[in-house]
């Protein structure tokens, strides 16, 4: 089949195409938002170690635990979205992690600090499977590598914002106040995202009955069996799970490892990744989406080339960065290294929803969140600080940007598939 009838055949969102930016514009607030709240605690490490004296292999666990929660998450949320409102989803999810987030500026302890970030990652996947899913919708065919570019960027910039805004609240007033402020905004957001038209359900009501919900069922575990023998899913999977043990260890890690390594204080240290990641990172993203729409009428595979390539590029800089101690020089190659790094956000989310028939889109959505988290940051986090322990954080971390680029290399191999997948979907 040619891509220009895979582009012909894609529906069109019921809604305006007005709304649908502005429902683009919400559901990537609630995505930065998202990352936000979950990186916010890389910046607070030091402090948090000291106070209740944890230490490197129990802060591991703090990051891993928001992830394993949302990991397992993930796949019901999903459900619930392809058998009810994903608004409703959505909203529910940001209230519990707003809620979570506040709670966490009064633990006294490891085990009440575990909880909190649990509920955050509960909260997290709910929204995250929902959001993602609404936006495929909304933007369907040529459009929708740029689309989920743009949401993805609340990834890059809602985890780069989170490390600076916190370190800058804890600088001035203390972890605990920092807790409180970041929970607040996302009251007034879980409001918005009810109040939003779903693209597919233009009412966004659950589909009534339980004969309907059986029928819904029926139809999405006969998905689920086609959907499993996707080479294209199988590879992106995998190769996701290893970049997500990548990226997000890096940008847990980071802010500690330039405190201890390179001597600076929790203010600047977040300064320099926030500032520098949110310029970067939101560059990076929407670079990558543009070029993956651009170049895939004429090279229908060009969004998994756009996935892959960025990590060819930027990897060697991420592994180079750990041996600069010139931070004139540490600047702009963590720059340059984060821009690429970044590419693979919008284009492999859209190969994903290519892929995959539209009836099984947010449970699938799901499934890749818990398998690329169960499989990657959750083992990644723990893993550094146990390593750290022993050998000390630079040589723990250097297993992170060469894991980002097998798992890359593993992507890329999806370029043979990707069409026919894509066809397979439409039909399905």
């Amino acid at each position: 089949m040619s891509n220009a009838v895979l582009e012909e055949a894609d529906p069109a969102p019921r809604v305006s195409r007005p709304y649908a930016y502005y429902a683009l514009g919400l559901l990537t607030v609630v995505n930065l938002l998202n990352y936000l709240e979950r990186n916010a605690i890389f910046a607070l490490f030091e402090p948090i170690k000291r106070d209740l004296s944890l230490t490197d292999a129990q802060l591991g666990w703090i990051g891993s635990v928001y992830v394993l929660v949302f990991s397992i998450a993930s796949v019901p949320a999903g459900i619930a979205g392809d058998l009810g409102s994903r608004r409703v989803v959505i909203a529910a999810g940001v209230t519990i992690w707003s809620v979570a987030t506040c709670l966490s500026g009064l633990v006294e302890g490891f085990g009440s600090l575990m909880f909190a970030r649990a509920l955050i990652g509960m909260g997290g996947a709910a929204a995250a499977t929902a959001g993602v899913s609404m936006v495929a919708d909304y933007f369907p065919g040529r459009r929708r590598s740029v689309a989920l570019g743009l949401f993805m960027a609340g990834l890059a910039v809602g985890g780069v914002l989170g490390i600076l805004i916190t370190g800058q609240l804890e600088h001035h007033y203390g972890w605990r106040v920092a807790f409180f402020v970041l929970g607040l905004p996302g009251f007034l957001v879980a409001a918005l995202a009810l109040r939003l038209k779903d693209p597919s359900r233009p009412t966004g009501l659950p589909r009534p009955g339980f004969n309907a919900l059986k029928q819904t069922w029926q139809e999405l575990e006969g998905a689920t069996r086609q959907v499993l023998a996707t080479r294209t899913l199988a590879v992106v999977f995998v190769g996701g799970a290893l970049i997500s043990f990548g990226m997000n260890g890096l940008v847990g890690w980071a802010p500690t490892f330039l405190q201890r390594a390179r001597g600076l204080t929790i203010a600047e240290s977040t300064l320099l990744l926030g500032s520098w990641g949110l310029i970067a990172g939101t560059a990076g993203t929407i670079v990558g989406g543009i070029i993956a729409d651009a170049l895939r009428p004429r090279w229908p595979s060009a969004r998994v080339f756009a996935s892959g390539i960025g990590f060819v590029i930027g990897v060697p800089l991420a592994v180079w960065l750990l041996f600069i101690h010139d931070m004139d020089v540490f600047v702009p190659v963590f720059a340059a290294a984060f821009f690429f790094l970044t590419w693979y956000n919008g284009p492999l989310a859209a190969v994903i929803f290519d892929v995959t028939p539209s009836r099984l889109a947010t449970t699938v959505a799901g499934a890749w969140f818990m398998f690329i988290h169960l499989a990657g940051d959750a083992i990644a986090f723990p893993l550094v600080g146990l390593i750290s322990d022993s050998v000390g954080l630079q040589w723990a971390i250097l297993m992170l940007p060469i894991a980002s680029l097998i798992g890359a290399l593993i992507v890329l191999l999806a370029i043979r598939w990707v069409v026919t997948d894509t066809a397979k979907a439409l039909t399905a």
